[in-house]
């Protein structure tokens, strides 16, 4: 008997919404869409391309995507056709959501709703999907909207507070996001108001300026307004596009914090689980009781290296500690195929330990369900019956 998570259902605990595309895309557009960069991919005037090469910028999470999606229409194994077959089957978007949704069994998904910018509907997305849907709110769009509008930051303090207790209050927001690895970096200084203080105006004048200690006190009162209200502090780690500040980006630098003796009931979730700093990640979870990572991110987007990913953060991880995630964040194909790699390459982790002995079917099983979604429901329980349905579903 062998491990199989194949009927297991998956919560996604970190992914974006998106909205169908207005037109079918070109090979090269969709591939725009697959991608990590922001920088547009450039091709060579007149570069040359042998049969069956990969298309120019393909990688191999790509690739992967291009050879289950064949499969999955039935076409060769080639961008231009897979594209060609997704448009046909995308002209009904919603319908084609929702078939991916459910040929992965992804049933939940925390939504950061930061991104894109103006934010989307929460009740359109899971409309979309057909999936549960919960929020995370994320603080930075808070930050800049109220930098417009308050003219010192005693009034911006006071009302930044304000607006993140009442996020929390909301029915279906399971806590708040900060992406401060993209504006200043980890490395979390302790809170101090003065200096925050002298930084504001700034940041009125420039939203993406470094302004370290201000965004530390932000990030600071953040924890704070989680504390208070029993909900959970998602904080970006490792890479993610280009902005990362990719230098003060791993989780360690987190460390400091998260030992604060004001902060040891507050529950903290790495979001990417510091990927590729994933044994830091790992270690850290190991050692703070309500600190958790996610596999998002890494998860499709490594490729095939989200198996040797799932070995090594089991290196030092509890089981309870890691929850899948996919960070989808332009097309349903990137939630699919996160939900189908990732179970492919556990079942194969899963599977070696049965075969060393390390423990049997049943305990390797309860495993894959754990980060599949059981981890999720037990940190999150308090708020699962708060996600947005479509009344259709």
């Amino acid at each position: 008997m062998k491990v199989s998570l194949k009927n297991v259902q998956a919560i996604d605990v970190h992914a974006h919404p998106y909205v169908a595309n207005e037109k079918p895309y070109t090979a090269e557009e969709f591939l725009r869409q697959l991608s990590l960069a922001v920088i547009p991919l450039q091709i060579p005037e007149n570069y040359q391309r042998l049969p069956k090469q990969p298309f120019p910028g393909s990688n191999m999470w790509v690739q992967i995507l291009i050879q289950r999606l064949a499969k999955y229409f039935s076409c060769e194994p080639t961008l231009e056709e897979v594209t060609k077959h997704r448009n046909e089957h995308a002209a009904d978007f919603k319908k084609y959501t929702r078939k991916l949704f459910t040929d992965a069994k992804l049933t939940g998904v925390v939504g950061d709703f930061g991104y894109p910018q103006p934010p989307l509907s929460k009740e359109e997305y899971a409309d979309l999907s057909g999936a549960r849907i919960w929020e995370i709110y994320r603080i930075e769009p808070v930050m800049v909207k109220l930098s417009q509008t308050c003219g010192n930051f005693s009034e911006f303090n006071e009302k930044y507070r304000a607006d993140l207790a009442d996020a929390l209050k909301t029915e279906g927001v399971v806590g708040l996001k900060s992406i401060i690895a993209y504006r200043s970096g980890l490395e979390i200084s302790p809170m101090d108001e003065k200096q925050a203080a002298d930084e504001y105006e700034e940041f009125r004048q420039d939203s993406r300026a470094i302004v370290k200690n201000l965004r530390d006190y932000c990030l600071h009162v953040a924890m704070e307004e989680c504390t208070k209200a029993d909900k959970v502090m998602h904080i970006h780690t490792g890479i993610g596009d280009g902005e990362v500040v990719l230098p003060k980006a791993s989780p360690s630098f987190l460390i400091d914090m998260l030992r604060d003796e004001k902060y040891q009931n507050t529950k903290v979730h790495l979001v990417h689980g510091g990927y590729p700093w994933i044994e830091e990640a790992a270690f850290i979870v190991s050692i703070l009781p309500n600190v958790y990572m996610d596999i998002s991110l890494q998860n499709p987007f490594s490729g095939h290296g989200v198996k040797r990913i799932l070995s090594q953060v089991f290196e030092f991880a509890p089981f309870e500690k890691v929850m899948y995630g996919s960070d989808a964040f332009t097309v349903p194909e990137m939630n699919w195929l996160g939900v189908h790699l990732f179970k492919e390459c556990f079942e194969e982790v899963l599977n070696s330990w049965v075969d060393s002995n390390y423990m049997d079917v049943e305990t390797a099983q309860a495993i894959g369900e754990m980060v599949l979604y059981r981890n999720y429901e037990n940190v999150y329980q308090k708020y699962m019956k708060e996600a947005t349905v479509c009344p259709t579903n």
